[in-house]
């Protein structure tokens, strides 16, 4: 009987420890500490992606081009929309099925859209939008944001 329980008890520890190493970790949320709330999901390890596409922001201010840096949304937690490097290329590498924008993106970077002294243009593929948060991300699209004095 003694062998019994005390098997009972180590698939018991076994298993919380199981749960522990390889559960937990999984269910990383976008509220934990140390990890600002966008809005924007934390990607799950191990889970498929439903959504891998890369649209292109440009970000122009009286004519010279800003670098949107490496990295943005990488940290604490890989998020669903972010950069890996400096080529103006945004990743959309998400594992739901919503669209996301460049409002998205601006939260997950921590900027806004105003600047203080210039107005904003913003074009997608050419064509001019006049409401650049709700931009939804597709595949090679082309994003200029156009900030000129004023």
């Amino acid at each position: 009987m003694k062998k019994n329980n005390s098997t009972i008890i180590w698939v018991i520890v076994v298993g919380v420890v199981l749960v522990i190493l390889f559960v937990l970790p999984k269910l990383k949320s976008p509220n934990q500490p140390g990890v600002p709330n966008t809005g924007v999901p934390c990607l799950v390890p191990n889970v498929s992606l439903t959504q891998h596409i890369h649209p292109q922001l440009t970000i122009d201010v009286d004519g010279v081009q800003e670098t949107i840096p490496a990295n943005i949304g990488l940290g604490a937690c890989e998020r669903a929309v972010h950069t890996h490097d400096d080529t103006y290329q945004i990743h959309v590498e998400s594992q739901d099925t919503r669209q996301y924008t460049l409002g998205d993106f601006m939260s997950v970077w921590g900027k806004t859209f105003n600047r203080d002294g210039y107005n904003l243009e913003t074009t997608v593929d050419g064509q001019l939008n006049q409401d650049p948060a709700g931009i939804l991300f597709k595949d090679g699209q082309q994003i200029v944001m156009n900030y000129k004095k004023i």
